[in-house]
């Protein structure tokens, strides 16, 4: 693997670890199923998803946080009796 072309691209998606992530994501993704979204040309599946990557067709995409509960605040209901 060109190792150039590795560094540009963790630098392009935030790190070698996000990288390596994303890549991860996406082959478990092609492996259950999922099409290829550039044309595999023969290569290996890791190529194919680089090149995904190297396009802009995937990316990461940052978990939103759960919304938080509100609080029990206790006396702010106004019963009838």
């Amino acid at each position: 693997m060109d190792e150039a072309r590795i560094d540009r691209l963790a630098r392009k998606v935030g790190g070698r670890f996000k990288l390596a992530t994303l890549v991860t994501k996406r082959l478990v993704d092609i492996n259950r199923g999922s099409q290829p979204l550039v044309d595999p040309e023969g290569e290996s599946l890791l190529r194919t998803v680089l090149k995904e990557i190297d396009l802009d067709i995937v990316r990461l995409v940052p978990r939103l946080p759960a919304p938080e509960e509100p609080e029990d605040r206790g006396g702010d209901l106004i019963q009838d009796d």
